[in-house]
């Protein structure tokens, strides 16, 4: 499965400001956020540098700015890496911003090696390259100290096919073919890629079972502390208007979602998988 990074480029460039609004116009994206930040504000810390991979427009880096680190953005589209310097300069934390580098994920050279203590790449950038998972793994791991920690999200397989029955997607199961390898699921695969010329995804993508994720972890040289997922109890494109018209039960749902993510048995039921790994320890290391 081939890797297009212009037809990525091109697709946010278009996305523009939409990729920033998609964490806070809805109930559901609201839930995704918190998850992803309080992971983030466990992992960095004050003094902390952080590099901040597929940034889009800002949202976890300024995070990770009031967290009293200091961040570098990358991101494949310039116009994502614009709108992240326009909502910085917004949010009063460019001083804690070291740089703003357009790259691709799977071509991290111009960064040092081992010049970051965390590596966060949110929002789906290692699903994009497909088939190249691994190698885009190996540059986060490169790039991360001997004792750093990396925060990845990718695409989940169970939670995409968990959105079957809510959206009562009677064409999808008909098209099964035109969009995901049918016997590939039947069969359990770990990482299923989707299939190209699909009108179901925005874009050619892998998507992980959380097994999927700690092998490809494992394969690009890090191993897994702990697993998360975006959202846990309600599928990510399930309305819930009388929840969302009510600010305490709003809260209360974003706060029971937040505490439930990391349940084992719930990890690979949201939209997205969040892994947290470490480079691995080798032989012969005192580490």
């Amino acid at each position: 499965m081939s890797y297009d990074a212009q037809r990525t480029r091109s697709y946010f460039d278009a996305l523009a400001s939409r990729e920033w609004d998609r964490l806070e116009t809805t109930l559901q994206g609201r839930v995704k956020y918190a998850i992803h930040k309080r992971l983030l504000e466990r992992y960095v810390h004050e003094g902390m540098r952080v590099l901040d991979v597929g940034s889009g427009p800002g949202r976890f880096a300024i995070d990770v700015a009031r967290l009293g680190a200091r961040v570098t953005l990358v991101d494949l589209s310039q116009v994502q890496l614009d709108l992240g310097r326009q909502k910085l300069e917004e949010a009063g934390v460019m001083d804690r911003v070291d740089g703003f580098h357009r790259l691709d994920v799977l071509d991290l050279s111009p960064i040092d090696a081992a010049a970051y203590d965390v590596v966060v790449c949110f929002g789906g950038a290692i699903s994009y390259t497909v088939a190249h998972h691994v190698d885009a793994l190996r540059q986060l791991a490169r790039v991360v100290t001997r004792d750093g920690t990396v925060l990845v999200s990718v695409m989940a397989l169970l939670g995409t096919l968990r959105l079957i029955a809510p959206l009562d997607a009677a064409q999808f199961l008909d098209d099964f073919d035109d969009h995901l390898d049918w016997n590939a699921v039947i069969a359990g695969h770990d990482v299923v890629y989707t299939n190209p010329g699909s009108n179901e995804f925005h874009q050619p993508l892998a998507l992980f079972t959380a097994a999927g994720l700690r092998g490809a972890f494992e394969a690009a040289g890090l191993r897994t502390i702990s697993m998360a997922t975006s959202n846990p109890l309600f599928p990510e494109y399930q309305r819930l208007p009388r929840i969302d018209a009510s600010p305490v039960a709003s809260a209360r749902f974003i706060e029971l979602e937040t505490a439930l993510a990391e349940q084992p048995g719930l990890v690979d039921g949201g939209g997205h998988l969040i892994g947290i790994a470490r480079p691995a320890i080798r032989a012969g290391s005192s580490r």
